[in-house]
């Protein structure tokens, strides 16, 4: 019976999208393009014998995916061009079977694809909780926040918001890409700043320390 790769391009640069097809049949694998608003719908049918996810920043929508992925227990590796010890300790903890950074060769990634065909599904409890300060902690899959045990509510936007800057922990999210995980092609400075603000004042209120910060006319990151 053949076996059957979905990649699903999140933002994936067009040499990437190439080098996963190239893999895919150098190693005898049909390979089916799976966009991601088709993704979930698709996963109520049929099941691929593995799944990539390739390409595109840390965000909302990847976190989504792949949690689509592993409870429908599809086996599935994430290609990502920006990649920390810490996401990649989150995607590993939440179900991936492997995560890779961009970019890489065809035959490295073919031999990573051969390893994935063969592994047995597994099923792994969920463990989805991104520490984001001391005391303030991310649930992807429920999408709560906590301070210690109290659960603090946020809209989408803001929830969305602080779970990217969370994502890419060290780095600088830039006002683009914080309007993009919001659903948006773009949103005005004072927009993101108002997301921001209601989500520092909520935390606070709950007795967590400021843990958004802002980089003027760049984006927004944790505090350290």
């Amino acid at each position: 019976m053949a076996q059957t790769f979905w990649i699903t391009p999140l933002d994936a640069a067009p040499p990437d999208v190439a080098v996963a097809k190239r893999a895919c049949e150098e190693s005898r694998f049909t390979c089916t393009i799976v966009p991601l608003p088709a993704l979930r719908d698709l996963l109520g049918g049929e099941r691929p014998t593995a799944a990539i996810l390739l390409g595109g920043r840390p965000s909302p929508p990847l976190i989504e995916a792949q949690r689509w992925l592993a409870d429908a227990r599809v086996p599935t590796l994430i290609l990502l061009p920006t990649l920390t010890d810490d996401l990649e300790a989150i995607l590993l903890d939440r179900g991936a079977q492997d995560v890779l950074r961009l970019p890489l060769s065809t035959r490295r990634l073919g031999a990573r694809l051969r390893l994935l065909g063969r592994a047995p599904v597994q099923v792994h409890e969920e463990s989805d909780e991104i520490r984001v300060d001391g005391n303030v902690t991310l649930s992807p899959g429920s999408r709560t926040v906590c301070v210690g045990n109290s659960p603090v509510t946020l809209t989408k936007s803001e929830f969305d918001l602080l779970l990217t800057i969370a994502l890419r922990r060290g780095s600088v999210v830039d006002n683009h890409d914080l309007s993009r995980a919001l659903g948006h092609n773009t949103l005005s400075n004072r927009a993101l700043q108002t997301h921001a603000s209601r989500v520092r004042s909520k935390l606070r209120a709950a007795g967590a320390p400021d843990v958004i910060s802002s980089v003027r006319g760049i984006g927004y990151r944790l505090r350290e």
